[in-house]
């Protein structure tokens, strides 16, 4: 079975790369290269036949060079795609109305004063001279929707607390306590909703997209998606839902007492770091092609369990290998503070290190 996975990633590598050097030397007629912008999840079905022969030992025996195709081609090669294929759409489509029938000609307008623009020629000239030097941030993107939340904090401190927050693609993050129970800032495609039960002992929190609202998404690979920071209180103990589709995630938990965290990304990279506040806490992180690194305190005993077809995994050297896919920190048993991570992913890289 290792001759034939051997066998199958070889092949797929080899022809991947005759076809770019085809195309790039112009060997042989090429058809529209736009098409294969649509066919990116044919690797996702490769990769799925490529599992069928896999064994249980699949991840123990791996080489380096293997796990770094693996990465690369997963990863790396569908947004590229997305952005090859979106920037170059745009010119063609410029480029297209150069067929169309000549009009007559038209006197010329008189010239707009500097400064000034008033046509769309103009807007598109902008956005596609963003490789140029044009670093402007998401607050120049007129595209974004702003938006802020904030819950004070009830009079007696609840002794629990949930926070679920849902979104799509853009950059997630979760920042230093506040006083309050949540503050929180939005600057995204869309616009966000967020909604509270105010259950005296164990209030819940949903910070999600609005229902119906829709964005301009274009994704041609520098596109700004916005962000979501939040800041909650550090007083209760937490009970944590993010479930977000592309981006980016940026979680410094370190000053939250979190009971339980679920993370459900897609294709995303992920940084979290944790703490020691709760003697107890859950994580449990699904996802589809991403990049995971996760920062553990060295006064906690941890336990790692990692589930996927095809994931690059870098462990601290401090911890054990008690079984397949299973580590354990060093004192594990006699620790007070727990973290149980358990990490289900589908092409991707996970990374532990303590600090």
């Amino acid at each position: 079975m290792n001759t034939r996975r051997g066998y199958f990633w070889g092949l797929l590598c080899i022809t991947l790369g005759v076809l770019f050097l085809a195309r790039n030397w112009n060997l042989f007629p090429m058809p529209d290269w736009h098409f294969v912008r649509g066919l990116w999840p044919v690797l996702l079905i490769l990769g799925g036949i490529a599992l069928m022969f896999r064994r249980d030992g699949y991840g123990s025996g791996r080489s380096a060079i293997s796990t770094f195709f693996t990465i690369i081609l997963a990863v790396a090669l569908p947004f590229w795609l997305f952005s090859y294929a979106d920037r170059h759409h745009r010119y063609d489509r410029d480029l297209s109305m150069n067929f169309d029938p000549p009009s007559p000609p038209s006197p010329p307008s008189p010239p707009s004063p500097p400064g000034m623009y008033d046509s769309e020629d103009d807007d598109d000239d902008n956005n596609d001279d963003s490789d140029d030097g044009d670093d402007s941030d998401d607050e120049d993107n007129t595209d974004l929707k702003s938006g802020s939340y904030s819950e004070d904090m009830p009079a007696t401190a609840p002794a629990e607390a949930k926070f679920v927050m849902e979104g799509g693609a853009a950059k997630f993050s979760i920042e230093d306590p506040t006083n309050r129970l949540i503050d929180a800032k939005t600057r995204t495609l869309n616009t966000y909703t967020m909604s509270i039960d105010r259950d005296a002992q164990a209030p819940t929190i949903r910070l999600e997209p609005t229902k119906g609202s829709k964005g301009n998404f274009n994704f041609d690979g520098e596109s700004d998606f916005g962000s979501v920071k939040v800041q909650l209180n550090d007083k209760p103990l937490w009970d944590m839902i993010l479930d977000f589709g592309a981006g980016s995630g940026d979680f410094d938990l370190s000053r939250y007492a979190v009971k339980s965290l679920k993370i459900d990304a897609g294709a995303a990279g992920i940084e979290l770091k944790l703490g020691d506040k709760a003697a107890q806490s859950d994580v449990k992180i699904s996802s589809g092609m991403a990049s995971v690194k996760i920062r553990v305190p060295q006064s906690a005993g941890v336990k790692i369990t990692t589930d996927g077809g095809m994931n690059a995994t870098d462990i601290d050297n401090d911890f054990e290998r008690v079984g397949n896919n299973t580590y354990l920190s060093p004192g594990y048993d006699k620790a007070t503070k727990k973290i149980t991570i358990r990490y289900d992913g589908g092409m991707s890289h996970f990374e532990v290190d303590r600090y």
